[in-house]
């Protein structure tokens, strides 16, 4: 399959992901995967197809698969954000916390990577260093940052903490 080829069949199953078709992407980048078991990409949508579809748990396996196959670009800071998010929320904050740390390594101006290690740090009970690293972002960021699309998650996270802390939006 040509570049272009293999890109349209990524943006076909994003689109029925929007489109609220989340199972139909699913099976249609499991299709991808088995046509393409090579190719880094294809595991990495997989994968995003099932966090979307709150099937967390079966996300993991292809994010890994994805990097094990070389995912390359800009995809690899989006990968740790994604799979730290995963193990995040199927309730491992220490392997999360292991993972957003390599990838604040590798990306030290990553917000969404500093941000969700962040939430990975308070899931691990380790409120006062996930408050440095927001308060660290804030102050080498002091525009906004570039949360490269994450904004939504970001919002649900912020919501669900305030939640269930009982406090209420104004």
């Amino acid at each position: 399959m040509a570049a272009s080829d293999f890109e349209a069949q990524v943006a076909t199953g994003h689109a029925l992901s929007r489109d609220g078709r989340g199972e139909a992407a699913i099976v249609h980048f499991q299709r991808l995967v088995e046509r393409y078991p090579h190719e880094p990409r294809a595991h990495f949508a997989l994968a995003g197809a099932f966090d979307h579809e709150g099937r967390e748990a079966e996300a993991v396996a292809p994010y890994r698969r994805a990097m094990e196959l070389g995912l390359a670009g800009d995809e690899v800071p989006r990968w740790y954000v994604q799979l730290g998010s995963t193990l995040r929320n199927v309730d491992r904050a220490a392997e999360a916390v292991d993972l957003l740390t390599e990838g604040r390594g590798r990306f030290p101006d990553d917000a969404p990577i500093r941000i969700f290690r962040a939430l990975a740090l308070h899931s691990a009970d380790r409120c006062d260093e996930a408050l440095v690293e927001l308060l660290d972002l804030l102050l080498t960021n002091p525009s906004a940052p570039d949360l490269r699309g994450y904004e939504r998650a970001i919002r649900y996270y912020t919501d669900e903490l305030w939640t269930a802390e009982g406090g209420e939006r104004a």
